[in-house]
């Protein structure tokens, strides 16, 4: 019998002006895509990261116009899975 997938915990983000956020802890597939279309910038890294983690719910026009204060909080959250190296 397959395994049935994972449910993935959500955590909330409230910005600021009370706007809040959900995020999925991203899976293995996300990470690399996210890494792959970044081509070496973890900024956009980050991005592509927090867009599928709030599945759709953040834009990157929305990224993009965080004030850095905020910026830094969310990035804080997926701090641990940027610059994931596994080797052999």
């Amino acid at each position: 019998m397959p395994l049935q997938k994972i449910e993935l915990p959500k955590e909330k983000f409230t910005f600021s002006d009370g706007q809040e956020v959900y995020l999925k802890p991203p899976t293995l597939l996300q990470i690399q895509s996210a890494t792959k279309n970044a081509k070496g910038d973890e900024i956009e890294q980050a991005k592509n990261l927090l867009v599928d983690m709030s599945e759709g719910e953040l834009s990157k026009e929305f990224l993009n116009s965080l004030p850095i204060g905020e910026w830094m909080e969310l990035s804080k959250m997926i701090s641990a899975f940027m610059g994931v190296d596994v080797k052999n």
